[in-house]
């Protein structure tokens, strides 16, 4: 998904990480990233969770904590796993799902494909 169909679509919601260079909810709509946060940041959350600085970056790029992180998460800052393990999504066009549906669960119950080897849920051929 590129950055300009991204901001087309959510308009002031999405900008690039600093970081990584990839497209992200802002902290206003990313609770990962708002989680993070009151941990002190996500190079003291990826100390406390025994983690590489980059897997949180990444997590909060994708609005997407694994599971046994989220559960960590929440005992320190009483996050909702939910909130932190699925981020809302928003159909772009008749073929993308952005941010990509990383839970097997939920591609079930919305019928959703498997991630795409690039990382992205393409709903094309449904």
């Amino acid at each position: 998904m590129d950055i300009a169909t991204l901001r087309n679509v959510l308009d002031h919601r999405v900008e690039i990480s600093p970081v990584t260079g990839r497209p992200r909810f802002k902290a206003m709509h990313n609770d990962v990233l708002f989680y993070i946060e009151r941990l002190g940041g996500s190079a003291k959350a990826a100390a406390a969770l025994g983690v590489f600085h980059a897997d949180v970056e990444l997590w909060i790029d994708e609005h997407h904590v694994p599971q046994p992180f989220a559960d960590q998460i929440h005992k320190l800052t009483g996050a909702y796993v939910s909130l932190i393990r699925e981020p809302p999504t928003v159909v772009i066009g008749d073929a993308c799902v952005w941010p990509p549906v990383r839970s097997g669960d939920i591609q079930m119950k919305l019928g959703l494909p498997p991630l795409a080897e690039n990382g992205s849920t393409t709903l094309a051929g449904r």
